[in-house]
């Protein structure tokens, strides 16, 4: 059981060779998470600390490296009682009921090489910066395009000034170059971070949807004086959403929500959660397969590899960022706001997310308008609702749900979020059908009756 796993404190050690003339640009590590926390050191020089146990980080270790090998060391702590050294505050979703502890290093880590005059990763823990963000407005379904929007936050850690082109190329899932555009260029002065942005009209354009995972690749380049100094791949898609008068659409089409509320860490008995791609593919193509559009999952942000996957199979996520079972108040609702805004800007270019879950339960007025203001400052236009369950009543809330009730509002969507479960069947059909429960039958649940809770549709 999760309860029993054991809290340690474990070691990583990696050695790599610096390419020649690559400490002459910037060198930045990315993890794609650790849990719960972890101290790292490059070369025995502390470069960082991150707690959070959800969220990916990165670390600028330009200052660190030395040309030729280098070591990296990773001391990760995944103690239950873990708590937050500057506050001595423990994390809400380090919770035994539902977050497994699977400690350590369990995803992804890449070393990034890049120049003095670069676009930056959507790691604002640790760095502060923001990435890249792709967007379209405008959609024409019908006719098959949409204005395609491009920015990139730049910045310049050369010692002059830098004046250079933006330049966006878009490829579809053949790799055929679809379109390309540019801005009338930027001049930055040293130290300077600045946004560049640009965008086209894209006709013949394939929509993202529910079980049609079609992406595209878009790259963002610097240019100066004719040469790409700096290029990230950006691995999107496009698709058109509201959600209003009690409906969510998709592409111009009504789509009613259901599917899985899975657990986070989504693994497989005797090889855990940290699987290669393909497994999770047909993890998450399963959930399509089955006629589930939606997962849902649990309290926790996914890891990149599974909001990537469910890009692919085309399976709709309502990402949370990290929360248990009621709202906090202090440093705790502190914690919640930032790893809600580091999992917006990580995974804001993902088109398999729809919506933001601001917790498993109600949370005041007040929360609801801080996290609805993280998300229209770094992702405006995303075509994202933000919401949390058992909110009908609030008038900020752009979704809502209820555990075991039928997916009908008169103003915001709203969707039935967890009629069954794995851990115990909680909807049954009728006393006549397998397994032949009676309305309201069953034992009692902290000591009071079942029958407001142990239904079947005969109510």
């Amino acid at each position: 059981d999760i309860k029993d796993h054991s809290g340690a404190v474990a070691w990583y050690r990696k050695t790599f060779t610096l390419p020649a003339g690559a400490e002459n640009g910037k060198v930045i590590l990315e993890f794609e998470g650790v849990r719960q926390a972890a101290d790292f050191y490059v070369n025995g020089q502390h470069v960082g600390l991150h707690e959070n146990g959800v969220m990916a980080l990165g670390l600028d270790v330009t200052a660190a490296v030395k040309p030729g090998e280098n070591v990296i060391a990773v001391r990760t702590d995944n103690d239950w009682n873990y708590r937050e050294k500057a506050h001595r505050q423990r994390y809400q979703w380090a919770d035994r009921n539902f977050n497994a502890n699977y400690g350590g290093i369990p995803k992804n880590v890449r070393l990034h090489l890049r120049d003095r005059l670069y676009q930056t990763l959507p790691l604002f823990s640790n760095l502060g910066t923001t990435g890249v963000y792709v967007y379209a407005t405008d959609h024409d379904i019908a006719g098959k395009s949409a204005v395609i929007h491009a920015g990139s936050q730049v910045r310049n850690e050369h010692t002059q000034p830098r004046t250079f082109g933006y330049e966006v190329v878009i490829r579809d899932m053949e790799g055929k170059e679809v379109a390309t555009f540019r801005d009338k260029g930027t001049t930055a002065t040293p130290g300077a971070t600045v946004t560049v942005r640009a965008e086209a009209r894209v006709g013949d354009l394939n929509f993202w949807s529910w079980g049609y995972g079609y992406l595209y690749t878009v790259t963002t380049r610097l240019v100066v004086d004719g040469t790409v100094v700096d290029s990230v791949d950006t691995r999107t898609g496009f698709r058109k959403t509201a959600f209003q008068d009690g409906m969510v659409t998709l592409n111009d089409r009504v789509i009613q929500m259901h599917g899985y509320a899975q657990r986070t860490s989504n693994e497989w008995p005797a090889v855990g959660m940290s699987v290669p791609p393909w497994l999770s593919d047909f993890s998450n193509r399963l959930l399509v397969e089955s006629g589930g559009n939606l997962v849902r999952w649990m309290h926790v942000t996914p890891w990149k590899q599974d909001v990537e996957s469910c890009d692919r199979v085309g399976l709709i996520q309502a990402m949370p960022a990290g929360d248990a079972e009621k709202d906090v108040t202090g440093r705790r609702w502190g914690q919640r706001l930032e790893v809600m805004r580091d999992a917006i800007i990580y995974n804001r270019n993902n088109p398999s997310i729809l919506f933001y879950e601001g917790g498993n339960a109600p949370i005041s007025e007040e929360h609801m308008a801080e996290l609805i203001a993280i998300r229209d400052r770094y992702d405006p236009h995303g075509g994202r609702a933000i919401g949390s369950r058992n909110m009908l009543d609030s008038k900020l809330a752009e979704y809502g749900g209820e555990m075991l009730y039928i997916n009908k509002s008169a103003r915001i969507p709203f969707w039935a979020m967890e009629y069954s479960r794995d851990e115990g069947l909680r909807k049954y059909w009728d006393e006549f059908s397998p397994p032949y429960h009676e309305d309201g039958d069953g034992p009692l649940h902290n000591g009071q009756s079942a029958a407001t809770y142990n239904r079947n549709q005969d109510s």
